[in-house]
């Protein structure tokens, strides 16, 4: 399947902060303004029958990098 994969994010007070349907991809930047647990959901319900995988990033601050030459360059961290 391609465009078939749901999204559902809320804070730790219950609140929807982001909600989609039907996407194959997608960015969401957003800033933290509670403390506590927060819930996402991926759902595949339009398309049980096709496998997907879901890629996601959470970026805490600015945090040192974990090599010294990954400083100046974004990459996916396979070490």
């Amino acid at each position: 399947g391609h465009y078939d994969v749901d999204c559902h994010v809320e804070d730790p007070n219950g609140k929807t902060i982001y909600k989609k349907t039907k996407k194959q991809y997608d960015s969401f930047p957003h800033h933290t303004e509670v403390k506590g647990v927060y819930t996402f959901c991926f759902s595949n319900e339009f398309s049980t029958f096709s496998h997907k995988t879901v890629y996601f990033d959470f970026q805490v601050g600015d945090e040192p990098p974990i090599l010294p030459d990954m400083s100046n360059r974004v990459t996916a961290l396979t070490q």
